[in-house]
């Protein structure tokens, strides 16, 4: 019995096979654009044959993106099907090319033409709006429910029907296909006698304009993504992004055809199939160019510049292009191009030339890169650090390995949603949140998707250097970096953001605009608050995190600790900071400064708060003094930490040499030197009288810490030579 129900499937599969009708499926594409290669790619998945016609041949159809156009696609349609119009079992299969993608595989789309349209012999997608002849819509016949105008970027029926529309009358290259279409569909006799239908609930057919609204992801049980119309309750096997949905529809496609799944993740991440740069030696490297730009005032581009020269890419195979319009870092460049200039193949360096405009400059960088004979161009923006050292040989293998012309990483601010790519667009063409931005900033979805904007750092290919000249200039109404991208998108050329490492981290440049404005000497050492990590690399002792983690401390007189806390350079930068402003005390006991107006022990010194650096030296006090004391004076806490006194000293013999003996008006201070003893000055060091023991004080960046009133009376020893300047904090009086 078992045996016998099996022959019976077997019989029932073989005779449901031999009674499937061939299909043929077309589109027409006379260039191999992103799109065209989205199409075929999830037609492969099904393994559905696509047959494009006109592919290398000139295009005389208009541009359809602004105008009416497309007559071309109906004679070539007609061509192609000229040897075929005489079968009678033969189903045909029109899809636009650049715009569309399959979602399930032709059984599915088959089994749906003839359940649902078993009247038909000719369906065309529907949409909402009566186009390109808005007069027309009062003579469209009504349908039972859902869209009623005639769409003719999908459709199928039999071939010999599909073959009497196209040959129904002559059709200029430049004319409106969907309009001729519109006008055959709209003869009550020719769509009777032809059997055409719409599909209205979008069963096969699913066109997006104006009904984004209604399509959403879903993912089966499997975890594969399917469009779902929450309208009719349908999942549409072939997907159109007509007219302004083509954003839309690139985010869809992110997911679907199996691109990425809900249980597996990204389907191709990680192959190398195609290109792994780890068997080739550095000789046969691509070559790249490396465009650098700095267009506007940002903090830290010298440890921007260190991490690109530390880019494990030989610099032999990369050709530099710099851009630098801003003053402050004319000096950081010069000093980069002399350390390394000479190990790259080829630069060209523009520092300092206001003349040249961010736009000219970019567009340039594109020129230069194809003058070299470059396989790539990177594009590098003066806010993202590199921590990843192969970031250019990923984004090399990401391109050829995944097919895809434009590629960046994802950088996002630290701690922050803000990153290097939009997810979705406005009306107004600025930023808008998709569906999957948190999921993709936070990593939960991994892999590379199609984004409208992407900036920062970007790959291009070859073919991608030379399609994109001018794109900076594309429009001038928007920024340089908008106006690629919108560039981009209106050519259609696909940008792809990929998460699957971390490469690097954006840099918060709006605090030091303000600053730079201001004309702050360091303005640097103001960004602690929006560039921690890269503060802490420049500013803080490189034996700060080490101290703090072990369990001995220098102890030169009794409960006084000598403990490392800013780097030389910070200690080097509050001394010019604070000259720059110049307004040093008189060291008299009158001092308008102050709330009484009266120093007990004056100083010549400048306050914190003077140089609009209160905020951000309290901020330093809580966060790496404070757990050091912890560490120090066990048990006492108070977070987060006060001080009403914070200013910066100078000792010179020409003016004051030395304090006398007192107290301080706090529960602890800290001392930190700022120069150097023997090069800078001579004498100084701190005497505690009850303890009849001197500290020389004399390590730049190190900070004495000791209790401050009832205890430690001490007096600061004259200086004899030079002059000395020393950091003082009283915390928590």
């Amino acid at each position: 019995m078992r045996l016998l129900l099996l022959l019976s499937s077997l019989v029932f599969i073989t005779t449901s096979a031999l009674e499937q009708p061939e299909v043929l499926v077309y589109t027409v594409a006379t260039e191999k654009t992103d799109g065209l290669k989205r199409l075929l790619a999830s037609a492969e998945t099904f393994n559905i044959n696509v047959n494009v016609l006109a592919l290398g041949e000139e295009w005389r159809g208009g541009d359809t993106r602004v105008e009416q156009g497309g007559g071309q696609k109906i004679r070539l349609l007609r061509e192609a099907l000229e040897k075929h119009k005489d079968k009678k079992d033969t189903i045909v299969l029109f899809v636009d090319a650049y715009d569309v993608v399959f979602t399930s595989d032709l059984n599915t789309i088959l089994s749906r033409f003839f359940e649902h349209f078993e009247d038909k012999k000719v369906l065309f997608g529907a949409e909402p709006f009566c186009w390109p002849d808005q007069s027309l819509s009062t003579e469209y016949p009504l349908v039972d429910f859902g869209k009623r105008y005639l769409n003719s970027g999908l459709f199928m029926g039999y071939v010999s029907q599909i073959y009497e529309i196209v040959s129904f009358q002559e059709v200029a290259d430049n004319d409106d296909d969907q309009l001729y279409y519109t006008h055959i569909y709209l003869d009550e006799k020719l769509r009777r006698d032809l059997a055409i239908g719409l599909d209205s609930m979008s069963r096969i057919f699913q066109n997006l304009n104006g009904v984004v609204d209604d399509v959403e992801l879903q993912f089966d049980d499997n975890g594969d993504a399917l469009a779902y119309n929450a309208a009719y309750n349908t999942h549409p096997a072939i997907i159109h992004g007509n007219g302004p949905s083509k954003k839309y529809l690139n985010y869809l496609t992110n997911y679907l055809a199996k691109r990425w799944s809900s249980a597996t993740g990204c389907f191709n991440c990680g192959d190398k199939s195609r290109l792994d740069l780890s068997e080739k030696s550095e000789e046969d490297l691509p070559l790249i160019t490396v465009s650098f730009v700095i267009s506007k005032p940002i903090p830290f581009v010298e440890e921007v510049l260190k991490a690109l020269s530390e880019v494990e890419y030989p610099k032999s195979r990369i050709a530099l292009y710099v851009f630098n319009n801003q003053k402050f870092n004319i000096k950081t460049v010069l000093d980069f191009v002399s350390e390394f200039g000479k190990e790259y193949h080829t630069k060209k360096i523009i520092n300092g030339d206001e003349a040249i405009s961010e736009r000219d400059a970019r567009n340039e960088a594109l020129d230069f890169a194809e003058r070299v004979s470059s396989d790539y161009l990177v594009f590098l923006d003066a806010d993202v650090i590199i921590t990843d050292k192969k970031v250019f040989h990923s984004l090399i293998e990401y391109s050829v390995n995944y097919d895809i012309g434009i590629v960046g990483p994802f950088i996002n601010q630290p701690g922050k949603l803000f990153s290097n790519f939009w997810g979705a667009i406005a009306s107004n063409g600025y930023y808008a949140r998709s569906e999957d931005y948190m999921a993709i900033v936070h990593r939960k979805r991994k892999g590379y998707f199609n984004v409208p904007f992407l900036t920062s750092l970007l790959l291009l290919n070859k073919e991608k250097i030379s399609a994109m000249k001018g794109a900076f200039s594309y429009s001038s109404q928007i920024d340089a970096d908008m106006s690629f991208c919108k560039f981009a998108r209106d050519k259609g050329h696909f940008m792809y953001v990929d998460n699957e490492h971390l490469v690097g981290f954006l840099i918060i440049n709006e605090d030091f605009i303000e600053n730079v404005k201001e004309g702050r000497y360091h303005p640097e050492m103001y960004e602690i608050f929006t560039n921690r990590e890269l503060f802490e690399r420049r500013y803080l002792h490189p034996k700060y995190k080490e101290t703090l983690e072990s369990e001995e401390f220098v102890q030169p007189c009794p409960d006084v600790y000598d403990i490392p806390l800013m780097s030389e350079r910070y200690a080097k930068e509050m001394i010019e900071e604070m000259e720059a402003y110049g307004q040093w005390s008189n060291g008299k006991n009158q001092d308008n400064r102050l709330a009484g107006g009266y120093e007990n022990v004056p100083t010549r010194d400048i306050h914190m708060n003077q140089i609009n650096y209160e905020r951000h030296w309290l901020y330093f006090l809580d966060e790496f003094v404070r757990p050091m004391q912890e560490k120090v004076f066990i048990g006492y806490f108070h977070k987060p930490v006060e001080s009403h006194m914070m200013f910066v000293v100078r000792y010179k013999p020409t003016e004051q040499a030395s304090l006398r003996p007192h107290h301080d008006a706090s529960t602890y201070s800290i001392d930190i030197a700022l120069n150097k003893l023997g090069k800078d000055y001579e004498g100084g060091g701190v005497r505690y009288v009850r303890y009849n023991c001197t500290v020389p004080a004399d390590e730049v960046g190190y900070g004495m810490m000791f209790p401050g009133r009832l205890t430690h009376l001490h007096e600061g020893l004259p200086t004899t030579e030079g002059t000395r300047y020393i950091l003082v904090s009283f915390l928590n009086p």
